[in-house]
């Protein structure tokens, strides 16, 4: 009887193990599996933030004159007005006339590039803008302008110059220039 009390004993132990302890054991497992993943999660996010303010004081150390240069190197906007008043101005100072025949191209921002070979387009984080103009003046003058242009702010590359002369005066003294360039700007 003793060993019957024994096995039953043995019986009742292995039940209570499968139907009460395992599962209880289990669950205790997965939670501990939880918990770990969202202490990593957690420990990504603190990463993340600490990164964050490390980069807005970055942004809150640089000056505002460096600020108002740096919109002004790369706008976050196309601002073909102020560009072409700001090559009128450029152009006048360096003795030429004003502009004339202002043209630009449409945007094309929401247009990829396709990588050589490949179905694959890729988006640039910044726009492209052309434009073209004309303007009179001196050569010594347009070199002057070229190089003011060279040396100013916004980014600007000269496609294209044409050289016309002029019926106005002196062909040496005064040409006609066509000017095609391209300018660029952030995506927002």
């Amino acid at each position: 009887m003793r060993y019957i009390y024994l096995l039953l004993l043995i019986g009742v132990s292995i039940a209570v193990f499968v139907t009460v302890i395992n599962p209880r054991y289990k669950e205790v497992q997965k939670i501990k599996t939880d918990v770990a993943g969202f202490n990593s999660r957690l420990s990504a996010a603190e990463a993340l933030k600490s990164g964050r303010e490390e980069l807005i004081n970055k942004y809150n150390s640089i000056s505002k004159a460096d600020l108002d240069n740096i919109k002004i190197l790369l706008p976050d906007s196309v601002d073909n007005i102020r560009l072409i008043i700001q090559l009128d101005a450029l152009a006048t100072k360096n003795g030429l006339s004003s502009l004339r025949d202002v043209q630009y191209e449409t945007l094309k921002s929401d247009q990829g590039v396709s990588a050589p070979g490949a179905n694959v387009s890729v988006q640039k984080p910044y726009g492209e803008f052309t434009m073209s103009f004309s303007t009179t003046g001196p050569y010594k003058n347009f070199l002057s302008f070229v190089s003011d242009l060279e040396s100013n702010l916004r980014l600007v590359d000269v496609l294209e110059v044409k050289f016309n002369p002029s019926l106005a005066a002196n062909l040496v003294d005064n040409l006609n220039y066509t000017v095609k360039l391209k300018t660029y700007w952030l995506k927002k």
